[in-house]
């Protein structure tokens, strides 16, 4: 039998907030880190609307992380917690989820000034 964690993702970015306003709620494989938590999330989308409803990208994965650099864009957000603890996941994104993990990802941080174009 596989463990299995919970794990609460909200997406901060317009197309996607107004679909899922609740955010995600995800079970996942005890290793899962947050990029499974992503590509989770990718999944639930396109089960519900057959496509991933921001223009230009194809996955919010696509959208959030650089597949040759393997780490997330400057322009993108990541806070992170478990009861009153802070997680790292920008510098770690490999890293196991504690269960019980809240998850806060902005692909587009507007405060941002160092902003990279995303791999298309």
């Amino acid at each position: 039998m596989i463990d299995m964690k919970k794990v609460l993702l909200f997406i901060r970015q317009r197309e996607i907030s107004k679909i899922f306003p609740y955010g995600f709620q995800l079970t996942l494989e005890d290793a899962a880190s947050i990029i499974d938590a992503i590509k989770a999330v990718d999944e639930e989308i396109i089960k519900k609307m057959g496509r991933f409803p921001v223009e230009k990208y194809k996955s919010l994965f696509q959208m959030v992380y650089h597949p040759y650099k393997n780490r997330f864009y400057n322009q993108v957000a990541v806070h992170a917690h478990v009861e009153s603890e802070f997680l790292n996941l920008r510098e770690n994104p490999l890293m196991p989820l504690p269960n019980g993990t809240t998850i806060i990802l902005i692909p587009e941080d507007g405060c941002q000034t160092d902003w990279e174009e995303p791999v298309l």
